[in-house]
């Protein structure tokens, strides 16, 4: 092989270890910047899961309770919590939550005290049920909460500051954050003993079960949180965020 032929050669095996070598380094830096982003993603998953487990208890919760007068309260050994004048002549309305909905929240702020004033002027009776499956930790632990503030004679107070101070559904409401609602609404006595202990959590569990079953009967496909029956048929669901056509269907059963 002459000279010039051996440099064209040697030349020829640079360039192509050099295109070689580009490529590697091109994979290096792609594989580098996928790494990159999946640790940027991580991170962000990271810091969003702490911040949805460790944010709000130690927020203050607010209280802005209804100032109107209520229908005397009281729970049934089942959990159901009825709103009703000793004399109520009207419809019965059955109405269906979760603590931790962020519908149920949207359906109290805009209809909520159309419903407690409708009680507490004897036209309507009301049956609060409150079902615990939209968080399926958290839920649960309001939904005794709940009963264990109707023990203390303060479900629509704790009702109120619960929805008031409700966190992201995929956050479960703590232990200790029941108990600052239930001190906000007043709940004293065995309280924060009777949340502490979970004490009604076996029929908590069977009341959504069976609050579901019956919802599922009633509106099918669509049965969900919240949900309202007079005398056992179905609000239509648009209805109950309008307060005037809220009161006109449950006037009207």
């Amino acid at each position: 092989m002459s000279k010039a032929a051996r440099e064209r050669s040697a030349r020829e095996r640079l360039a192509e270890e050099r295109r070689r070598q580009q490529a590697r380094n091109k994979q290096v830096r792609l594989l580098a910047a996928v790494l990159g982003a999946v640790v940027v993603v991580a991170v962000a998953v990271v810091v969003t899961v702490v911040a949805m487990n460790s944010g709000g208890d130690d927020k203050k919760v607010s209280a802005n309770l209804y100032k109107g007068a209520t229908a005397p309260v009281q729970v049934a050994a089942d959990g159901t919590v009825t709103m009703a004048q000793p004399n109520a002549k009207g419809p019965t309305v059955d109405l269906y939550e979760d603590f931790q909905c962020p519908i149920c929240k949207e359906f109290e702020k805009a209809s909520g005290d159309t419903v407690k004033k409708l009680a507490a002027d004897g036209k309507i009776t009301v049956k609060y049920h409150i079902l615990s499956f939209v968080n399926p930790e958290g839920s649960p632990r309001a939904a005794v909460a709940g009963w264990c503030a109707a023990d203390a004679g303060k479900f629509l107070q704790f009702h109120d500051v619960a929805y008031q101070n409700q966190p992201d559904e995929r956050k479960a409401l703590s232990i200790d954050t029941l108990k600052k609602f239930g001190a906000t609404a007043g709940a004293s006595g065995d309280y924060d003993k009777c949340v502490s202990d979970q004490k009604y959590k076996t029929q908590v569990k069977k009341n959504n079960d069976d609050g579901l079953n019956t919802l599922q009967q009633k509106f099918g496909g669509k049965a969900g949180t919240p949900s309202i029956l007079v005398n056992g048929k179905p609000v239509d669901q648009n209805a109950m965020f309008d307060p005037t056509a809220l009161q006109k269907a449950l006037l009207s059963a």
